[in-house]
């Protein structure tokens, strides 16, 4: 089995119709079809999290394993989110247009295993406020847009 990416297949048993894909987001336009996801092959310390709906809605689940999706989210998954363990999926925004129209942004934490640079800066006195300002390497990929 690869180590660099996961597959969704079409049918139990990791058999069937199949699309590999690698760590970030996948609405539906990304998707070969959607609701035909019924099981997955997922490397070691990789995730999968299914959601029933496009734009990362709905009910969703989280896979670790390879294998069957289980009955209660066979065939129904319009969205998904992929993370291994070096690059992590740290925000996923879909379109805010009702018609369904637009595209989403994935932004993606480079190298997990580096700790930020991290700033905390007194901006009030009283009553006492804070902000924090990290800076983390990342990886912005903007999907469909307008």
């Amino acid at each position: 089995m690869a180590n660099d990416h996961v597959i969704v297949h079409g049918e139990r048993g990791c058999k069937g119709k199949s699309q590999t894909l690698k760590p970030g987001a996948y609405d539906t336009s990304a998707l070969d079809d959607n609701d035909f996801i019924s099981s997955v092959t997922i490397p070691k310390g990789w995730t999968v999290t299914l959601y029933e709906d496009s734009k990362f809605g709905g009910r969703s689940k989280t896979l670790t394993a390879t294998g069957d999706v289980g009955d209660d989210f066979d065939n129904i998954t319009s969205s998904l989110t992929v993370s291994n363990p070096d690059k992590e999926a740290v925000v996923k925004v879909g379109d805010t247009y009702k018609d369904g129209s637009g595209g989403s942004i994935t932004i993606e934490q480079n190298d997990v295993d580096v700790d930020a640079k991290s700033l905390l800066k007194l901006t009030q006195r009283f009553p006492p406020k804070f902000e924090q300002v990290m800076v983390l390497s990342f990886t912005m990929t903007i999907d469909q847009p307008l």
